[in-house]
């Protein structure tokens, strides 16, 4: 098992010298709270409810937009469950919520069509040569082949899953897959 307060400053680095610019939400850091992702399907007509579907590990907005949400797995070996797990939640989500510590909570609202952002699954490095490293690249090509991420009841553009050891590499072609300026 990795030591997840590690990993998750590991991945922050990268995706803090990524995103020079955006902000960057992540529990523990700058008074956040937790991050909270709700579904709101219409069970009664004309009336709402939400459900809390995760908690992801960084979300990174632009202005009020969400470009990027950051999912660290520290388990390791990393089942294949729970890597894929994050993925149909991200498609159905729609509102994320900042919890602060000051209580002055921030609330964006994914509903319409161009609240579409991106995914990255990160995971402990899984061991040289492991078959497990080479089930991540697998998983990849396997869950975008199934997904329909073009689905008007996805809010998920596009996703990547990853090593630790590999995030720069993944995170910077996912963002040019995806055609997203970062400065």
């Amino acid at each position: 098992m990795v030591k997840t307060e590690e990993f998750v400053n590991q991945i922050y680095g990268v995706i803090s010298e990524t995103f020079k610019t955006e902000t960057i939400h992540l529990k523990g850091n700058n008074g956040v709270n937790n991050i909270v992702l709700f579904d709101e399907p219409e069970l009664i007509p004309g009336e709402k409810s939400r459900y809390r579907i995760a908690y992801p590990t960084m979300a990174v907005f632009n202005g009020e937009k969400l470009i990027l949400i950051i999912e660290a797995i520290s388990k390791a070996p990393t089942p294949p469950k729970e890597i894929v797990g994050p993925i149909p939640v991200c498609m159905i989500t729609r509102k994320i919520i900042i919890n602060k510590k000051n209580g002055q909570n921030l609330e964006y609202s994914l509903a319409d069509k161009d609240s579409k952002f991106l995914l990255l699954v990160v995971v402990p490095d899984q061991g040289e040569g492991s078959p497990k490293s080479d089930q991540i690249s697998d998983l990849n090509e396997k869950f975008k082949g199934v997904l329909d991420l073009d689905s008007e009841y996805s809010n998920l553009e596009d996703f990547a899953i990853c090593e630790i050891s590999d995030i720069d590499s993944v995170l910077n072609k996912l963002l040019l897959d995806n055609n997203e300026n970062i400065q």
